[in-house]
């Protein structure tokens, strides 16, 4: 183990952040250069905290080691309700050399991230520490000191969360969209994973709006987001792309996989009525959904090529049989019009 650091200034690197990202990418900074690490990681925390999601590491482009941290983690989760620090040496019952890509390092460190208030935020995982890591109790002391910016972070994006939802839908809106789709793709360039997106159009609410009135309408897309909502995973999000469009950004999932929450989602819309009481007809009306899936880096390699392909193969369902599902065609064919 290094030499302890200055606490105060490394708490002050982190306290100058708003953002919980940079607060994380800066801890990582810290914890890596403190304990001479040959990897770290930040796993981020969504809305079930038993749920993590790598964000960050202090390796470069894909990597070998990424999914053998994934199964370190797997492995070894400490439990979420306490501030424990889980330490344990590396060896093959946990990842071969061969996923690791050369030798194994001797220990691995997972230090829980949490807030006063607002509980656990994350995990830091340190793999190849070089020496068993007697002085993790300082790098415990450094991420304990800073639980009040993890809280005033979480009040920063709470406040955000507000300005980027869509108020009839109960979604994302296309703003906070246009800002996530470049930095899902950017993360699954920089880890070397696959990111897919559903682009859907809702096919008959035109229809309710001029039999229904525009209020039964809106309705309608507030029962379309719950039962998306309820298909997909914590780490996935729901956007009102705009009128009756919607997206969906699936981190970490290729293109087969996208198609199974697809035929989840669209039996969903189809599987039962919407407005059941609210309209003349008390038993409601039915609603469907045409659908369509493009990949990264399989069918697009820009956030602007994805959803340009997203929408081409949804637009072939909706000119088609509607109520179905199309996926891109893979980049490099013709195009898919």
């Amino acid at each position: 183990m290094r030499a302890k650091p200055d606490i105060p200034r490394c708490l002050l690197r982190v306290y100058r952040h708003l953002d919980m990202a940079e607060q994380f990418r800066e801890l990582l900074t810290i914890a890596v250069e403190w304990s001479g690490a040959d990897a770290g990681y930040v796993y981020r925390a969504g809305e079930d905290p038993e749920i993590m999601k790598r964000t960050d590491s202090s390796l470069p482009n894909p990597d070998p080691r990424h999914q053998a941290m994934n199964d370190i983690l797997r492995r070894q989760l400490p439990p979420l309700d306490g501030p424990e620090v889980a330490v344990a040496r590396l060896g093959p019952a946990l990842v071969s050399e061969e996923a690791w890509g050369g030798p194994l390092p001797e220990w691995s460190v997972i230090i829980p991230v949490s807030g006063d208030q607002s509980g656990m935020a994350g995990l830091l995982l340190l793999a190849g520490v070089p020496q068993e890591p007697a002085g993790r109790v300082s790098i415990h002391e450094l991420v304990d000191g800073c639980r009040a910016a993890i809280d005033s972070a979480r009040q920063v994006e709470e406040m955000r969360e507000l300005i980027i939802q869509d108020d009839t839908a109960s979604c994302y809106n296309r703003r906070h969209f246009e800002a996530s789709l470049p930095e899902e793709m950017a993360r699954a360039a920089r880890f070397g994973a696959p990111l897919s997106m559903i682009f859907f159009d809702m096919d008959n609410l035109k229809r309710v709006n001029t039999e229904h009135g525009h209020a039964m309408g809106s309705r309608s897309l507030y029962e379309v987001s719950l039962r998306v909502r309820s298909k997909i995973r914590k780490f996935d999000k729901l956007f009102r792309f705009g009128g009756d469009e919607f997206c969906i950004i699936l981190p970490e999932t290729e293109w087969h996989g996208a198609l199974e929450v697809a035929e989840r989602v669209r039996e969903a819309i189809a599987g039962r009525k919407f407005l059941v009481g609210l309209i003349a007809d008390v038993d409601g009306t039915s609603m469907t959904a045409s659908m369509g899936i493009a990949s990264y880096p399989l069918h697009a390699r820009t956030a602007e090529d994805m959803v340009v392909r997203a929408d081409r193969a949804m637009q072939r369902i909706k000119t088609g049989t509607k109520n179905s599902i199309a996926i891109a065609e893979i980049q490099g064919d013709e195009d898919d019009g």
